[in-house]
């Protein structure tokens, strides 16, 4: 069996919700893939004035992802630089401490649990985490989901792919003793950061930040201001259609003069529509799609 279905299941679960911030929707789809390996958070008041959205993008297997969302609330919170609120570090830290729980026998136990069998563990995840405090977003990203503003109509990118033949993350990999083959990292994996992965993580040599594949993330802060719309958030496969400018106008064409959680759910639900792959020719457009929206009000 490939790695496609004969038809795509476009069903989609969604979330929604608001506060006095913010109107989000959440929704995925599994799309043309065998099965679904994406998670998402979207929390608007994990404490007073702080909300958390996450995208979690599975790769060989739905098992990290789904860790990584059961985990990362709670770990944040715990954490003594959130608590300080030195939020960058804080994401740096949580990021870092999943892996951590992963490796623990707990943690190797409940992945076992997840995936139903007791077969190699090899599962992997991106992870694009927003963090808004206030009128402040710290977005913290391993991997190649991917997160945006729409200021004055257009996108604002707040994170980068991490892919393996970015200059960077290549002297990193191939000082690991790896290697970047065919755009991939060791030949196997598309991206150079990731939660899970642990295979290629485990060289006593190096320090967690220095292996082939690091979980570290990039933390970009940036201020809500006046003419910014919405925050958007997701997986690598949403971006493979259409640019970033199209993917704004389209969530912008959606929105009304008064704007309701079920038009939130109407563009985020009609973007995964419109940018999924008619057939799976070239493979492009056929991945899981995971859209978070999260809409400020004035």
């Amino acid at each position: 069996m490939g790695p496609y279905l004969t038809t795509p299941n476009t069903e989609k679960e969604t979330y929604k919700g608001e506060n006095d911030k913010f109107i989000f929707a959440a929704t995925h789809m599994q799309g043309w893939r065998n099965s679904m390996e994406d998670a998402h958070i979207s929390k608007l008041d994990i404490e007073p004035g702080v909300s958390l959205f996450a995208v979690f993008d599975g790769h060989g297997g739905k098992e990290v992802a789904i860790f990584a969302e059961k985990h990362f609330q709670e770990e944040l919170l715990k954490n003594q630089n959130y608590k300080n609120k030195n939020y960058k570090q804080a994401l740096i830290d949580t990021f870092m401490q999943i892996d951590e729980l992963l490796l623990r026998p707990e943690g190797q136990e409940e992945l076992i649990k997840i995936k139903g069998n007791n077969d190699e563990l090899q599962a992997g995840a991106t992870a694009n985490v927003a963090l808004i405090v206030d009128k402040t977003i710290y977005l913290a990203n391993a991997g190649d989901s991917r997160a945006m503003l729409c200021r004055n109509l257009a996108p604002l990118d707040l994170s980068k792919d991490h892919k393996p033949d970015d200059e960077k993350e290549k002297k990193r990999i191939e000082a690991a003793d790896g290697f970047v083959q065919n755009g991939r990292t060791n030949g196997n994996l598309s991206l150079s950061r990731a939660i899970g992965d642990l295979e290629y993580k485990k060289d006593e040599r190096f320090r967690k930040n220095e292996q082939i594949i690091i979980a570290e993330p990039d933390v970009k802060i940036e201020e809500i201001q006046a003419s910014d719309k919405f925050l958007l958030m997701g997986c690598d496969g949403v971006f493979e259609i259409w640019n970033h400018q199209q993917i704004i106008d389209y969530v912008n064409s959606k929105l009304k003069q008064v704007v309701t959680q079920e038009d939130i759910q109407i563009a985020a639900e009609g973007l995964l529509d419109s940018v999924i792959a008619k057939d799976t020719s070239n493979g492009t457009g056929c991945d899981n799609m995971t859209c978070i929206i999260v809409y400020f009000k004035r």
